[in-house]
């Protein structure tokens, strides 16, 4: 019965896979649409403190809010890989007429980096308060926070691996750093461990959100495992006689 009702969503002619081709094919339309969504925290939290509904501690919920969101949006950017490749394996596995393709669900990739983006973000304003409203811009104090709690040092490392990527995800760097960019933005599965173990360390006793952005991440770290050892092995035709994304090399292993 699943099998059925994938298959009649992903059928050729179906609404979904119009959708899905046309997200495809117009990037700006749905890059609006994501950066309208991810700003509506940011748009919400000012209009709370205008209206000075941020309750008993406003510093707190100014300061927490838009850290949050920099974590959730940062494992978002990383789930986007994991994400693309189930939707492939499910339409493999229901014979779909749409989607056994990666190429089918290239808009996905597309997302990355405004999600990153406004991943960093969140996370500059969210230091930016911290600097402003708790610290008052005082290096003393910084110093002694950093020394005395090991949260602060989690994030301020966070923060300093987050902005070369941040500032190296244009195209031109792309071009500049070649292979090297590939290695340096692979360091943000490293920068969300720091993350991750920023909110987990300040957060309040019971409170399990971070916990589960913790099993978030260790899934993460075994899919991408998992792929990496995949790349030792040569590419296979698939099961269901789909076309592979690039015609295998003799010889050779995948990229």
């Amino acid at each position: 019965m699943p099998d059925l009702i994938l298959t009649r969503i992903f059928d050729e002619e179906a609404l979904s896979v119009k959708v899905l081709r046309k997200a495809n094919n117009s990037p700006w339309s749905l890059l609006l649409i994501v950066c309208t969504i991810m700003a509506l925290p940011a748009i919400l939290l000012a209009w709370s403190a205008a209206q000075g509904k941020l309750g008993v501690n406003p510093l707190d919920v100014v300061t927490r809010v838009p850290g949050y969101w920099s974590l959730f949006l940062l494992l978002i950017a990383l789930f986007i890989a994991p994400l693309r490749f189930a939707c492939v394996e499910i339409a493999r596995a229901t014979h779909c007429a749409y989607g056994k393709r990666q190429s089918d669900w290239n808009f996905l990739i597309r997302l990355r980096r405004p999600i990153g983006l406004a991943s960093y973000f969140y996370a500059l304003f969210h230091v930016t308060v911290y600097a402003a409203l708790s610290l008052d811009f005082n290096w003393a104090d910084f110093q002694e926070e950093l020394l005395t709690k090991p949260f602060i040092a989690f994030g301020v490392i966070t923060f300093v691996m987050l902005t070369p990527l941040a500032i190296t995800s244009t195209n031109g760097w792309m071009k500049r750093l070649k292979r090297n960019w590939k290695y340096l933005h692979n360091t943000i599965y490293l920068a969300a461990l720091f993350a991750v173990s920023h909110f987990y360390l300040l957060s309040k006793p019971g409170v399990t959100t971070y916990r589960n952005f913790a099993l978030v991440l260790v899934a993460l770290f075994i899919f991408r495992a998992i792929k990496q050892w995949q790349k030792s092995f040569p590419p296979q035709d698939a099961i269901d006689g789909t076309v592979p994304e690039r015609p295998p090399r003799p010889n050779s292993v995948l990229k």
